[in-house]
């Protein structure tokens, strides 16, 4: 199975999970999904180590995980890179926010501690804008983050949002001497 028909299955696992009614079974539910979700990350993560293995990944950064998902099912993992927690959080909300015309909720994880969860309209209210407090580095890798999302075939790439913060966090990075 692919990591993205493991996600798939925890996701209908999970919206079974919100209507049953007796709390064992939902608990059951809510466990298997968790495990499906783990398995996918493993999957993930085999492909990611495989591209730092090539040369795709800054040394010193730390790879963060991040869930975009929208009201339909529609599910995005990503790998965010980012000096601190801090920074992680800082790009995972300015991600969401860049990203919520297509997605309603996000998450982010470090490993397996879960870190943040909230709606993506209300990314702005979590985090000031507050960039000169963040790396360049992690400036950096998100920009390049958005990049690819850009150039991807997802629905995401068409955002008119998304479009909107990537050239500002270009040109912010631009005249900051990056």
């Amino acid at each position: 199975m692919t990591a993205k028909e493991l996600e798939s299955k925890a996701w209908r696992l999970i919206t079974l999970a919100k209507v049953a009614v007796n709390k064992t079974r939902r608990k059951v539910l809510i466990q298997e999904a968790f495990d499906l979700i783990t398995r996918a990350s493993a999957l993930r993560q085999l492909d990611l180590n495989s591209e730092e293995l090539n040369g795709h990944s800054s040394i010193g950064e730390q790879s963060y995980r991040m869930r975009l998902s929208s009201w339909d099912g529609a599910t995005l993992w990503l790998y965010l890179y980012a000096e601190s927690r801090a920074d992680a959080m800082w790009a995972a909300n300015t991600l969401a926010g860049a990203c919520s015309d297509c997605f309603e909720d996000y998450d982010l994880w470090d490993g397996t501690n879960h870190l943040l969860s909230a709606e993506t309209k209300l990314s702005s209210f979590f985090f000031p804008e507050s960039a000169e407090e963040v790396s360049t580095a992690s400036q950096q890798s998100l920009l390049d983050r958005e990049e690819t999302l850009l150039r991807s075939h997802v629905s995401v790439a068409h955002s008119r949002k998304l479009l909107e913060a990537t050239a500002a966090l270009r040109n912010r990075l631009a005249r900051h001497g990056n």
